[in-house]
């Protein structure tokens, strides 16, 4: 499993490609107890670029796309994008 985030140096996202079920699980884990508090808010399912995943808005107010590559019945990448540049087309009026 991999997890690729794009935040094009303007919103914060992991740098590099997290790979390994081991490491996501942290990841994740570490992402959880940092949103325990404030959670994202859900705006839309979908498809990303052909793939399932969602529309959110996180505590920065940062709208992010999260992607999710299945294979075999298991996810085996998960595609963060929270450039805003990249997002640029979406806007929180036309998703809700």
């Amino acid at each position: 499993m991999t997890v690729y985030a794009d935040g094009g140096g303007k919103a914060p996202a992991a740098t590099k490609p997290i790979v390994g079920f081991d490491d996501v699980t942290r990841f994740f884990a570490s992402l959880a107890r940092l949103f325990a508090k404030q959670m994202s808010r859900l705006l839309r399912y979908g498809f990303i670029n052909g793939l399932p995943g969602f529309v959110t808005i996180e505590q920065d107010d940062t709208l992010q796309t999260t992607a999710l590559q299945i294979e075999d019945g298991k996810v085996v990448a998960v595609y963060v994008t929270r450039n805003p540049d990249k997002l640029r087309h979406l806007s929180v009026q036309t998703i809700q």
